[in-house]
């Protein structure tokens, strides 16, 4: 059962920031003034993003002196204010932070009772033959004020890499979590041994796993598929029928790190074959470190994000965007309109009036940068809006509908290379939907 413990709490500083400069063949987004959410003298990074209504919780990493925390802070007013920021984890220094592997929160329950459900994950700093990554879940009744000490979502006693999750919540309040994991690698490495009679080389095996996690406590896991990529983020989402979607990036024959997909339609955890998003064809022995991100609307209609590797003369990433009706096939492609010269990565989307709000990171003359984008229901791109300022580098946006009216928009700032400090802080931007 769950269970409530006290823990550290810390202050949130807030500032006033002004609107983002207009950048050529971009425009500034209208919004209210920007927000700052910190723990003192840390680094604050890999922000997250979930609501229910005018309820949002902000979850993040904070790390001082080498030992990184999860933080979350809550706000009733669909980010307009928040509270003081809470650590999540019981122990000290029980997290990792890697911007593919932010902590994840959702929200369940009632206004008058929410309850917050944060899962993260955590390297082991031993040797690669011994490697035990784990993922914890810990859970809010209060409304995010203490939290019930942390859990593994999985058998502690599994080696291997692990992490990369995702979560989100079903209509019937149950949550469900899905990440990568290596617990079967050396099992693959050795039948890929005596398969060819030499030891792979490269990064070790990984799978994509599923989990229900249940109001009384209760984990049931199951494997989603097998051969995915290393380290790029996964995604999940569940519609109103309680049916289950998931994607990742997956190693496709050649070594083609495409995006995959799967839902389950059972309620059990049991997912259907895979289907290949795009045929993209990225050829790559390593991982991009750039996971996709799902949604699903009303009507059912699934929208999908990811970036890819795309050839105009020199190879360059691009971002793109897909719907799909039915899960098994997918719309072609449709490229996403970023900055000329710019590098666009780390896409995240919401469904929004059957398309879609889409907010990524990309690199101009050094700088790095975060935009937004609508696309509509039949794949008609708004001006692209540029949300963080000319005087930061910012990176790894998160976004979520806070209330019927508006957006919010979270990232990772710093000061660029060179000036103030190397710490960095979350900054949310709030906008009109």
């Amino acid at each position: 059962m769950w269970t409530n413990n006290r823990t550290l709490v810390l202050t949130l500083g807030m500032v006033l920031s002004l609107i983002a400069p207009n950048i050529k063949g971009q425009s500034a987004a209208q919004s209210s003034p920007l927000q700052t959410l910190t723990v003192p003298r840390a680094t604050n990074t890999t922000p997250s993003l979930t609501a229910l209504g005018r309820s949002v919780a902000a979850a993040w990493t904070a790390t001082t002196n080498g030992a990184t925390n999860v933080y979350v802070a809550m706000s009733s007013d669909g980010g307009a204010t928040f509270s003081t920021p809470r650590r999540v984890n019981d122990q000290d220094g029980d997290a990792g932070a890697t911007n593919e592997q932010p902590p994840r929160a959702v929200i369940t329950g009632s206004a008058a009772a929410l309850s917050v459900t944060v899962v993260w994950s955590k390297r082991d700093p031993g040797p690669q033959e011994t490697r035990r990554d784990v993922v914890r879940i810990a859970r809010s009744t209060d409304g995010g004020h203490t939290f019930t000490p942390a859990r593994f979502i999985h058998d502690p006693a599994f080696l291997g890499a692990r992490g990369w999750e995702s979560l989100a919540s079903g209509p019937d309040g149950a949550v469900h979590a899905v990440w990568l994991d290596g617990r079967d690698a050396d099992k693959k490495i050795a039948e890929s041994a005596n398969r060819t009679g030499s030891v792979p080389k490269g990064q070790p095996p990984q799978a994509i796993y599923h989990a229900i996690l249940a109001a009384d406590g209760r984990i049931v896991e199951s494997l989603i598929a097998s051969d995915v990529c290393f380290c790029c983020k996964t995604a999940v989402a569940v519609d109103q029928r309680g049916i289950v979607y998931a994607a990742w990036r997956h190693i496709f024959p050649g070594s083609m790190r495409d995006i995959a997909f799967a839902a389950s339609t059972t309620g059990d955890g049991h997912f259907s074959p895979l289907v290949r998003v795009s045929e993209d064809k990225w050829e790559l022995n390593g991982c991009p470190e750039d996971g996709p991100s799902i949604a699903v609307d009303q009507s059912g209609t699934i929208h999908i994000v990811w970036a890819t590797l795309v050839d105009e003369g020199e190879p360059r990433k691009a971002l793109f965007y897909a719907t799909s009706h039915d899960g098994k096939t997918f719309s072609p492609r449709t490229r996403v309109p970023s900055a000329a010269r710019s590098t666009p990565g780390h896409p995240q989307l919401i469904s929004a009036d059957g398309g879609a709000v889409l907010v990524w990171d990309d690199v101009l003359d050094g700088l790095r940068r975060v935009s937004m984008t609508h696309v509509s229901r039949t794949s008609a791109f708004q001006p692209t809006q540029l949300l963080s300022g000319a005087d930061e580098s910012a990176s790894y946006p998160m976004i979520t509908r806070s209330g019927a009216n508006s957006l919010l928009v979270a990232w990772t700032s710093r000061a660029p290379s060179g000036e103030s400090s190397d710490l960095s802080v979350i900054k949310l931007k709030r906008l009109a939907n």
